[in-house]
């Protein structure tokens, strides 16, 4: 439900008055959960980041090159399929967050308990994989521009749906392409 709200109105607009509203509970009763508004906006963007994760980790059992292809399209298809989870835990600012009393959002982030550096790890992983003649910070280079340019077009497609893009399949078969190849030149 926060989710939804969040989405739909913005991080920032949405106050625990409305979430209380949405799941039918009394304003008093959230804080039994969630200690502050912040701690339900990392709990989204943290789901959706699981969700992502679980899209680059279809493939494991395959060979380095499938899992490459296949996180790459998980990717690509989680944002197109999921666009709220995505918003929320990519285009969304979040603010001066706290996921727990003196740590911010990007202490909380670096942690790999969660589930957003926890994707991005599988991804480097698979690369490493497919690049073992690369340095470990290679890897992490490549890795990271790998995702930029997948987070690129999704969010493009995301914030600008009225745009003349070419057909959306066609587009994102091209990017994929794309992105499978940049990890090899």
């Amino acid at each position: 439900m926060a989710s939804a709200l969040f989405g739909q109105h913005g991080v920032q607009a949405v106050t625990t008055r409305q979430i209380a509203l949405e799941v039918g509970i009394s304003q008093p009763s959230i804080y039994a959960h969630f200690p502050s508004i912040q701690m339900i906006q990392e709990e989204v963007g943290a789901r959706a980041f699981a969700l992502l994760e679980q899209a680059i980790t279809s493939s494991m059992d395959d060979s380095p090159e499938a899992q490459l292809r296949n996180a790459i399209r998980g990717y690509l298809d989680f944002g197109m399929a999921n666009p709220e989870a995505y918003r929320i835990a990519f285009m969304l600012e979040h603010g001066a967050t706290t996921q727990k009393a003196g740590q911010g959002i990007a202490e909380a982030f670096a942690l790999e308990s969660h589930p957003g550096p926890r994707a991005f790890g599988h991804l480097a992983r698979i690369v490493a994989l497919n690049r073992p003649d690369l340095s470990k910070q290679a890897v992490q280079t490549r890795s990271q521009c790998l995702w930029a340019a997948l987070h690129g077009l999704v969010a493009l497609i995301l914030a600008r749906p009225l745009f003349p893009w070419v057909k959306q399949d066609e587009l994102l078969k091209e990017q994929a392409r794309l992105a499978f190849n940049m990890i090899f030149d």
